[in-house]
Order: C-alpha cells, then structure tokens, then sequence
C-alpha cells in the first residue's frame, strides 16, 4: 500500500467535506488548542523581556531556568506518553491541565525570581502532560493517516491564529510583558480540564488492540523498541534540530533586540512575533496544494534550507530598523510553514498504533531543543553577540543532511504502513 501525501486531501475530499468526517471531540479539542495556544501568546513569547526587566536576569541565567524547566518536560513527557497507552488518554491531561492551571497561576502571584523559577518547573509538567496527549488522542480518534495530517495541519494552523491575536489582544489591553497576564492563562485551561472531565472516557479508546500490543510492556522496554527504530529516531532527531533553531527566534531574537535597541524592543518584538504568525497562515493556505506531491522528507528538506538561509539574514541584520526585521522574519516563517508541520506529521505517520502514546512521549524529546536552546543561544549570544545565528544556520544545514541521508528508508517505511 503506498502513502499519497498529506495534502492530497484536498484533491481527493473538499476541506469542509473531510472536517465534517471528524468526530465531536476532534473539534474540541481543536478549539481548545486554539484558546489556550492564545491566552499564551499574549505574555509568554515576552517572558524573557520579563524575566530581564523585572529579576535582571542575564541571558545566561534566562537560558538555565528555562531549560531545567523543559529538561523536566522531556521526562515526563516520555512517561506520561506510556502511561496515557496504559491507563488511557484522560488521566494525564486532566492531571496536565490542572498543573497547567498551578504553573501559570504561580507565574502571576510570584513575588521573588525563585517563585517565578518555580512556576516554570510546573509548566514544564503541563506542557508535557497536555500536548502529547492531545495529539495521540486526535490520532486514535481519526485512525487514517489522510485525516491524521489534515487534523495536525489544521492544528498547527489555529496555533498561528492564536500567535497573530494573543499578542495584538495583549497590546490592545496593555498586557504584553506584564507578569499577571499569565494568569489569564492558567484560568484557560479550566474549561479545558471540565470538558475533559465530563466527556473524554476513561481508559483506553482504542477497544481491539493490535496483536502486538502486551500491556504488561514497561515504560523501559518501550524506550528500547524507540531507540531501536532508527528511521524514527532520524525523524526525531531532526525535529529536535528544528526546535532550538526555532526556540531561539522566540528566546534569543528579544534578548538580541534589546541589545539593540531597548525603548523599541516590545514593539519590535510584537512586530515579528505577528508578521511571522501572518506569514505562516497565508504560506500555509498555498504550500499545503503547492506542495501536495512532494514526499515528506524533501518537504522537510526544503524548508531546512530555507531556515539556514533566515539564519545567515537574521546574522546580517544589525539595525533595529522594523523593515528589515520584518523582511528577514517572512523568510524565516516561510521555512517554518513547511518544516514545523510536516515534521509533526511524518513523526505521526511512523509511530506504531499500538505504541502511539509511547511514540509521542518520545516525541516530545523534541523538548530538548526547547531545553537547550535557550541556554546555548544564551551563552552565545553573551560570548559572540549576532554569531548565535551561525551556530543555528549550521543547525539548519545538519537537520537537512540527516533528512537527506534517511530520505529513501523514510519513504520506504511510509510507503510500508
């Protein structure tokens, strides 16, 4: 049986004729992704702005707190991936949407930088306990791989809806780098964490289990079947390379611009942080037909190339002239409108049903970029000033040569499932 691509949906199906085949709770939690995802953008984008004006903290620092606190996802994310196999979907999110509630709420009242360091251990539990979830709940739900990458592209793009208006929103109110705006986040997954009470089942969805499946696998020998698939773990790999060099554009680009220009900073920041949510929304309304017969591992190696091009403009741009951030944002979001989602679907298409959450655990190793980002943009940045952009073009270009070796078994292997 061969895989078509994804986007082949929308030769063979309308859009609205494919969307109305999605169960009730699939458009939920749509909808849910796109509340929390905004409340988000309204202060997190700005936290190390915060972080900076309100505890001095240097980037360094800034990069060690927020990669202890994705260090702590990533182990988590793995369990709770395994456990939500086991146990079902609905124990871990409602579990992530009430830390979730707690993080954010302790980010808000917090009176001292230890609190506040605090307040991001916890987010680095929701985050892990609500995403991964979500998705493999989405995928035991739609079961084809066709609506599987409809769903995840769709997903993907209510984020960047909610990346255009959360930070505008916030503007609006005079909420953009102000601490208690977190608040408003925790109260967002509240709704969530009731729908998720009332109307997602306990145990497992998936009542026929695969023949392979033995529920007395543990969470060990699960990381061993993982680690032992190598054209997964390419994929993986991949994705966390794409990570720290994005992690940075949300990190280290606000650091950089108040560097340049500190009074212009927030505006500047909001700025790119809109034009590139705008970009990747039109982008990705033409790339999905513009791009339907292209294979997925040479979707992810163009958008690769095009991520080490914005790196080498982003090191060029030494002004904080709004234009030229702006321009050199649009390259960069053109490369994430390819990369970003076609790395969450081939991730998607190469885990096993039987193991899916296991799979997605795993796959929030992609955390390591955000862990780690941060901090070696953080030393970077201090160490070399604008040659942090180096580091993640070259980033970029080791992304596309994996991508480019693995190319022909991920095809194989996509054409096999």
């Amino acid at each position: 049986m061969t895989t078509k691509p994804a986007a082949e949906i929308c030769v063979q199906a309308t859009f609205i004729q494919t969307l109305k085949t999605f169960p009730a709770t699939v458009h939920a939690l749509l909808f849910f992704t796109l509340l929390i995802r905004f409340s988000y953008f309204m202060t997190w984008p700005f936290i190390a702005v915060i972080m900076t004006q309100n505890y001095h903290m240097t980037p360094v620092s800034i990069g060690m707190a927020m990669t202890s606190s994705a260090l702590l996802s990533v182990v988590l994310g793995m369990y709770g991936g395994q456990l939500s196999d086991r146990l079902g979907r609905r124990v871990i999110l409602l579990a992530g949407c009430a830390f979730s509630a707690v993080g954010y709420a302790t980010l808000a009242l917090a009176t001292g930088m230890g609190l506040f360091i605090a307040g991001l251990m916890i987010i680095g539990v929701c985050f892990a306990w609500v995403d991964p979830p979500v998705r493999a709940l989405m995928s035991d739900l739609l079961g084809d791989k066709r609506r599987r990458a409809l769903a995840l592209q769709i997903r993907y793009y209510l984020i960047n809806v909610a990346a255009v208006s959360g930070p505008l929103v916030g503007i609006a109110f005079g909420l953009t780098s102000q601490k208690g705006t977190f608040l408003i986040t925790g109260l967002s997954y509240l709704p969530f964490l009731v729908y998720v009470l009332l109307f997602i089942p306990a145990g497992k969805l998936l009542d026929k289990p695969s023949a392979h499946e033995d529920a007395s696998v543990k969470f060990h020998q699960i990381m061993m079947v993982i680690a032992r698939d190598k054209i997964y773990v390419a994929a993986l790999l991949c994705s966390i390379l794409c990570t720290i060099v994005y992690v940075n554009y949300e990190s280290v680009i606000p650091q950089y611009l108040l560097l340049l220009d500190a009074d212009a900073a927030v505006k500047l920041i909001t700025l790119i942080l809109v034009g590139n949510a705008f970009t990747v929304l039109i982008a990705q309304t033409f790339l999905i037909r513009f791009l339907a017969q292209v294979s997925l591992p040479k979707r992810i190696f163009l958008g690769g190339a095009i991520f080490a091009f914005s790196q080498l403009c982003f090191w060029a741009t030494r002004t904080p002239d709004a234009w030229a951030w702006l321009l050199v944002t649009v390259v960069f979001s053109l490369g994430e409108a390819i990369l970003l989602p076609n790395l969450n679907i081939l991730l998607d298409q190469l885990a096993p049903a039987e193991h899916r959450g296991a799979y997605f655990g795993a796959a929030n190793l992609t955390t390591l970029g955000i862990a780690t980002g941060p901090l070696i943009g953080g030393v970077l940045l201090a160490l070399t000033g604008a040659g942090v952009f180096l580091a993640t073009a070259l980033l970029s270009l080791l992304l596309c040569a994996i991508i480019y070796v693995c190319k022909a078994g991920m095809q194989t292997r996509l054409q096999n499932l």
